[in-house]
């Protein structure tokens, strides 16, 4: 169980985390169910096969595997948005200030919700 938990460690370093997006980043994620799956397998046995596979399919994703496999010859979105653009409207400041925009005229004036 140490050597697992020594590979996902490794593994967790690789994975960035994107500091705009708090909460919902994917890196923090995992790092937080790796931490909560080897912190609870001290009670339980980790099924030592599944753990192996979690750790394939998301070492693969890390390091771009299939990223390197299927190159792609153009690089746009179906928003037609840049990668930077795109990580600019996902960050937390401009979803709450379209959060904001959705409130109401009068919600806004008196300072409630909808």
């Amino acid at each position: 169980m140490t050597t697992q938990y020594k590979k996902f460690t490794r593994l967790i370093a690789k994975w960035p985390v994107d500091t705009t997006k708090g909460e919902r980043d994917l890196g923090k994620f995992i790092r937080d169910k790796v931490k909560a799956a080897f912190e609870s397998s001290e009670r339980q046995n980790l099924d030592s096969e599944l753990c192996n596979r979690q750790y394939n399919s998301l070492n693969k994703i890390a390091d771009n595997h299939y990223r390197n496999k299927y190159k792609r010859t153009h690089n746009s979105t179906a928003t037609g948005l840049s990668t930077e653009e795109c990580n600019v409207i996902l960050s937390n400041e401009v979803l709450e200030y379209l959060k904001e925009e959705n409130k109401g005229f009068f919600a806004k004036i008196f300072g409630r919700d909808k």
